[in-house]
């Protein structure tokens, strides 16, 4: 059998027995299983959060990006993605985690009402649907190309184990194997780095980038300055604004271990984002015509050992789950905690709470392995969709929530449809770049929260004056 098969079967089998060995513990209760009972602490928290944005589209998709649009879409998203999770740290985590919300949208309703968290839940639903297809496409895509089996083979078994290790450990097998699956991928990328590096002088590498395509390490790249500022500024709001990030800010014990893993994350990111853009100017220079530019990592695996090229296939792997694992998590919430309790106008019993919510995950992942079987080109544009959704939709309400006291249920609401809508319309759109949807839906949604705000606080002041 082929090494690398078998290293990444023994990857797989690990995940699968990190969910059956948690699998009571996330058992007990509700709470237990969708946020580890709010208990987990900085060891694993840093490295855990910062799986959940290091995914397949940071492994592939954005190298893919760096190839075909130049480095400089590296660099911009890069740093969008470090701003973002340093401001999230300083001014949401905090605020939001004090609201003490089993889901993200629980939220919307302990501070608006519960029309915003029935709007916020199906949102969420949409988006996380979405970016589970992104991840389960790079990784299939990764096993399709090292190991020469079908495309729809890799889907299916990368969705069938992470499913069934979430199904079976919740939360506290997501935590786990996210924070393995990091490991994982720092130590590939760093190692692939030190190779890159050691088998070509940094002066080499560059001067055949350039020879290849002058503009590929241009500020701008080939597309100019509106793209990557576009990038840049989704990154920022796309941190800022994604449900699978504050999950794990309700995991954490506390507010300060919160922030605490937040600041290890960001630190973590800006090492495996630095990192990144070094092996995306050496797949430049050393690998002028790459058909698909999403698999350009898996040529630098050939200067390494099999082995150890397995394990950074696998690395891949984890890259997809790592991801896909916190949002499956998010969207069954979404279902299990928020419509259901809406809608029914009651919460599920402790007797059949965990039973259900492993239910609803397993339906969930098996749609997202159907819909991703016939999937869409780069990773990366695919991920920019979901992002544009959430930005649109989370950002104002999330924000003017946490920081201004005038904002209404009925401007959340608005905003909220607004914002997201305009992020929807946007995609059918032919517009100067595919990243300007979420900013223009965060846009809409703030001149609509506002607007509405303001008009309902004037209502009321003159129902006042009426009344005297």
């Amino acid at each position: 059998m082929n090494t690398i098969l078998i290293v990444v079967i023994v990857y797989l089998l690990a995940m699968v027995v990190i969910g059956f060995l948690y699998s009571k513990k996330a058992s007990q209760d509700g709470e237990s299983f969708l946020v580890a009972n709010r208990n987990m602490g900085s060891f694993l928290g840093g490295g855990s959060l910062a799986s959940t944005y290091a995914s397949t589209s940071s492994f592939l998709g954005t190298l893919g990006a760096m190839y075909a649009f130049g480095v400089a879409f590296g660099l911009w998203q890069n740093a969008g993605v470090l701003i973002g999770f340093t401001l999230a740290t300083i001014f949401i985590a905090p605020k939001f985690r004090a609201y003490g919300s089993l889901s993200f949208s629980q939220f919307f309703e302990l501070r608006y009402n519960k029309k915003v968290r029935f709007v916020s839940a199906i949102v969420t639903i949409v988006a996380m649907f979405v970016y589970i297809m992104a991840q389960l496409q790079g990784g299939a895509y990764a096993i399709q190309y090292v190991l020469g089996i079908n495309y729809w083979v890799g889907v299916l078994l990368i969705g069938a184990v992470f499913i069934l290790y979430v199904v079976l450990g919740g939360s506290h097998s997501s935590i786990i194997a996210s924070f393995t699956q990091f490991v994982m991928m720092m130590i590939a990328m760093l190692t692939v780095t030190a190779v890159t590096i050691i088998v070509e002088p940094w002066g080499n590498t560059t001067s055949l980038a350039l020879e290849n395509d002058p503009v590929m390490l241009n500020l701008w790249g080939n597309e100019g300055p509106f793209y990557s500022i576009s990038i840049f500024f989704m990154m920022i709001l796309g941190a800022m604004s994604a449900p699978q990030v504050y999950l794990m800010y309700m995991f954490s014990k506390s507010n300060k271990v919160a922030q605490k893993n937040s600041a290890l994350a960001t630190t973590y990111l800006s090492i495996f984002y630095f990192i990144l853009l070094l092996v995306g100017v050496f797949i430049i220079g050393n690998f002028p015509n790459l058909e698909n530019p999403d698999m350009g990592y898996f040529h630098t695996l050939d200067m390494l050992p099999t082995v150890v090229a397995g394990v950074f296939v696998a690395a891949v792997l984890a890259a997809a789950m790592s991801s896909t694992d916190a949002m499956l998590l998010n969207a069954t919430s979404a279902i299990t905690n928020d419509l259901y309790s809406i809608i029914s106008g009651k919460t599920l019993s402790n007797n059949v709470v965990v039973f259900v919510n492993r239910i609803v995950a397993s339906i969930i992942g098996i749609i997202a392995i159907l819909v991703t079987l016939n999937p869409p080109n780069l990773i990366l544009l695919v991920m920019a969709l979901a992002q544009s959704l959430m930005i649109g939709a989370f950002l104002i309400p999330l924000v003017l929530g946490l920081w201004w006291k005038k904002a209404t249920a009925k401007a959340a609401l608005a905003g909220m449809i607004g914002g997201f809508s305009v992020a929807v319309i946007a995609q059918f759109i032919p517009l100067p770049t595919p990243f300007i949807g979420g900013p223009l839906g965060a846009l809409t949604s703030l001149i609509l929260m506002v607007i509405v705000s303001h008009k309902e606080r004037k209502s009321v002041y003159q129902d006042a004056d009426i009344a005297q």
